[in-house]
């Protein structure tokens, strides 16, 4: 039997500010992530006050991202009527791959400036990205975005609310908590294999997030109700594929360099 989605996307509705389930995951998410983010910071050495730095660089730079990449794949109409609707975030509508590739444009840039090892930098933040996109998808379940083509499987969502983004009385692929669950057994992949991970040298966690999600994104957007814009393709899949090679390449180079010239892992009890 379908799981019926009922719920109200506006949580609480103060004159004319409306507080959604969507912000409310988001905070969790960000709050999640730092959390999991200061325990790698601290053991590799990286101040608190860095770390807090650059979350809200790379938390800021994520939001513009993905809402940028999701207003070009769907609300371009819209913006030629009212520009402001590219900013309200908090209506939901974040493009998952847009933020990732923000975040890690401004990751690189911050890490640079302030003179922190990127690879380690990256390595810290890649358990963190998965385990608070997991959880801000949850914020996608109650509000309808991101939800699949029709199906007949049990297990399908069925939205009610008129204010739900997703078409109302029909059974749908719940691909929002397909994702939901692939980022938790990544985070738990990248979590309790870190010390090995650490042992191919930085950026090996990293690289291995980035072809987890290409994967993930490239085979569950075959469920979503988007137009194929390439050879069959969404744009999120022909996305996908460069940042999974670049997380391939990544991997191959520290396998080499791994096997030429043995190294201490930075993760390592040693240090």
């Amino acid at each position: 039997m379908p799981f019926v989605i009922d719920i109200n996307p506006v949580l609480i509705q103060l004159g004319p500010v409306a507080f959604r389930w969507y912000s409310l995951a988001l905070i969790a998410a960000v709050a999640v992530a730092y959390l999991i983010a200061r325990r790698g910071t601290r053991r590799a050495g990286i101040p608190d006050a860095a770390l807090a730095d650059g979350v809200i660089w790379v938390g800021l730079a994520a939001l513009v991202g993905g809402r940028v990449l999701f207003e070009i794949q769907n609300d371009l109409p819209m913006l030629a009527v009212d520009p402001m609707h590219a900013f309200m975030v908090w209506d939901g509508g974040l493009s998952f791959l847009g933020g990732l590739i923000a975040a890690l444009i401004a990751l690189v840039i911050y890490a640079r400036r302030n003179g922190l090892p990127v690879g380690i930098v990256a390595d810290v933040a890649a358990p963190a990205a998965a385990i608070g996109q997991a959880i801000g998808h949850l914020g996608c379940i109650v509000t309808g975005d991101s939800s699949g083509i029709p199906t007949t499987l049990p297990w399908a969502f069925v939205y009610r609310n008129p204010a739900a983004m997703a078409p109302r009385n029909i059974a749908l692929q719940p691909t929002q908590a397909y994702e939901a669950i692939a980022l938790v057994g990544l985070f738990a992949v990248l979590w309790l294999g870190r010390e090995r991970l650490a042992h191919l040298g930085a950026g090996a966690s990293a690289a291995v997030y980035l072809v987890a999600v290409a994967v993930i994104r490239f085979s569950l957007f075959f469920l979503r109700d988007e137009a194929s814009v390439f050879a069959g393709l969404k744009t999120a899949q022909l996305l996908s594929v460069p940042i999974g090679a670049v997380g391939l390449l990544v991997l191959a180079m520290l396998i080499t360099r791994r096997q030429n010239t043995p190294r201490l892992a930075w993760w390592s009890p040693k240090i």
